[in-house]
């Protein structure tokens, strides 16, 4: 291969039954490796950070894509959107070593959660954002992220059916920010287990609406149980926005 990248890419995940390639189905994956095979006359994997579940946005997706042809960083992404639908675009790409892989590599994640206050929908923000009636206790909704911050067993916070034996998971940010008549959750953590970014926000939205307490968040932490804590909230409103690598090629992904 003559080129290797490490691509950004933005897309609208409505559209998509999620990240990876599914036999049949429309998939944020699947149209990258069409893209890709376009370009590169040959079938060519394009391999992601994140396995985004169906209808979930991405800003900041990180992927490893290769060719043969001559082509620097900066053509790459014209390239590619080239042979891409308007739903999915390459932001940005770098060059990236040989061993490159967006996984392993990967040492970090920002997830959003997106909320807006309003009695009737947003017809042009309606696919970004879960629209709740009435505004919840953001202190509230604070001071039980704050307990969740740190290295836990995150298995309360896991979709039951998942196959992951470990879940114990280091987030290292999770902010509740009011910006106007939205109220964002930002999580940052090295890793997600299934459904864990919406289930958290499900879980602080609970107790802004003082379904829950502190306690109880407390408890699905000493004493994890898979799908103990939630609801797990729609997939609309949930955006990766940036994936995090320890190198500096090209800035982070």
């Amino acid at each position: 291969m003559s080129g290797i990248f490490r691509l950004t890419v933005a897309y609208d995940g409505t559209a998509y039954r999620g990240w990876q390639v599914q036999k049949g189905r429309a998939t944020v994956q699947g149209v990258l490796e069409q893209a890709a095979e376009r370009l590169n006359g040959e079938p060519t994997p394009v391999p992601g950070a994140s396995r985004t579940d169906a209808g979930v946005h991405a800003r900041g997706q990180a992927c490893r894509f290769a060719t043969p042809h001559d082509l620097p960083a900066g053509r790459v992404p014209r390239a590619l959107n080239g042979f891409l639908p308007e739903d999915v675009v390459v932001t940005a790409a770098a060059d990236a070593p040989p061993g490159f892989h967006p996984v392993r590599d990967a040492r970090g994640k920002h997830y959003r959660y997106s909320f807006r206050v309003g009695r009737v929908e947003d017809p042009f923000t309606r696919r970004y954002e879960l629209r709740i009636a009435r505004r919840p206790d953001v202190e509230a909704m604070r001071a039980a992220a704050a307990l969740l911050v740190g290295t836990h067993d995150f298995r309360s916070f896991e979709k039951v059916g998942s196959p992951r034996e470990h879940t114990v998971r280091t987030l290292s940010r999770l902010d509740v920010v009011e910006s106007g008549e939205y109220i964002h959750v930002d999580l940052l953590a090295n890793g997600f287990l299934y459904g864990m970014a919406r289930n958290l926000a499900g879980s602080l939205l609970r107790v802004g609406e003082r379904g829950f307490d502190a306690a109880t968040v407390s408890a699905w932490l000493a004493h994890p149980r898979r799908g103990s804590a939630g609801p797990i909230l729609p997939p609309h409103g949930l955006c990766l926005m940036q994936v995090f690598f320890a190198d500096p090629i090209g800035g982070n992904a």
